[in-house]
């Protein structure tokens, strides 16, 4: 029998493993730091700035190699071995290409144009080490690299070429303007306004659930999954998405930063709206509750073995970072 939080680890430390491996490989000609166990993720909350003598790839492994939870790129791996697809090494560079993409989201969501965070994950966030126009084409820079990963024959080989193309499809429109990108303009644009619970619903839907909505459905494509599967993936990413920005804006009211590793009462210090703030607490807890069931109902009417990913959901919502 299987503990989730044992199963959650291991897979942490594979992909952390994977990142490394590959910026090693990639990059490490022309970046000092990437040669080194002590990676620039060992910098303490207390330095101010490090050395300028940097390159862009030290400021792209920066943000990288600063950990967190990993769940988009799990999110994935649990997916496909749901399906019955069980060579995690060929699945790895599709689960990663979502978390560089989520680590150039943290980037540019850090920015003074956006949330002005300072910290992120425990550590200074990635503008306040390196400047703001190295952090910018550094996510810019993790973008790219994302649909490289994915798109390198090196890794893409095991599959046909029309889940390739399904898999960046996915990724692509649910990164963008349709999904992540559309999400932040819709928060930035509304910050400093009331807004009602549909409109904050829209922005968490794109903003938050977008890469879990992609995780779910590339795992299901590359596992083999048809349209329909595929849709009812992408119907729970949703649910749990939201279920997992509703339990980030409690955190960000109710949270510690020494436990989170983020500023608390960010939304607020940036006259943004927060769920737990409208709604109150008590009542932002059932609304996890019931996303996350909304998110396993959806589960529930397929004929597949969910249950390790049910697990990881509920897992989920227990979480206190």
């Amino acid at each position: 029998m299987y503990l989730i939080e044992d199963y959650i680890e291991q897979n942490k430390e594979i992909i952390n493993n994977f990142l490394y491996a590959y910026f090693q490989k990639n990059y490490n000609n022309d970046s000092s730091y990437l040669s080194k166990k002590n990676s620039l993720a060992k910098i303490s909350g207390n330095d101010k700035k490090i050395s300028t003598d940097f390159s862009i790839n030290d400021a792209m492994y920066y943000t990288v190699s600063l950990g967190g939870k990993r769940i988009r790129p799990i999110f994935l791996l649990i997916t496909a071995e749901c399906l019955g697809f069980k060579n995690k090494a060929q699945l790895l560079p599709f689960a990663c290409s979502i978390e560089l993409i989520h680590s150039y989201s943290l980037i540019h969501d850090d920015l003074p144009a956006m949330d002005n965070d300072n910290l992120r994950r425990g550590k200074p966030t990635n503008h306040i080490v390196f400047g703001e126009a190295a952090a910018i084409l550094a996510g810019d820079a993790l973008l790219s690299e994302a649909f490289i990963i994915i798109s390198d024959n090196e890794y893409i080989k095991y599959f046909k070429c029309d889940t390739i193309l399904k898999i960046i499809q996915e990724l692509s429109f649910l990164s963008g303007a349709g999904g992540l990108v559309g999400g932040q303009f819709l928060d930035i644009t509304n910050s400093g306004i009331p807004i009602d619970n549909s409109i904050l619903t829209e922005i968490h839907d794109k903003k938050t659930a977008a890469l879990i909505k992609a995780a779910c459905a590339m795992g299901g494509i590359l596992g083999g999954a048809d349209d329909a599967l595929v849709a009812a993936l992408k119907n729970y990413g949703t649910y749990l998405g939201l279920a997992f920005q509703a339990l980030d804006d409690l955190l960000d009211v109710i949270g510690s930063s020494q436990i989170t590793g983020k500023t608390v009462g960010i939304d607020k210090n940036n006259n943004k709206s927060n769920i737990a703030s409208i709604i109150g607490i008590e009542e932002t807890k059932k609304l996890v509750e019931e996303y996350t069931e909304k998110g396993i109902s959806c589960l529930d009417k397929t004929n597949i073995n969910f249950n390790l990913l049910k697990d990881f959901s509920y897992y989920l919502t227990k979480r206190v970072n």
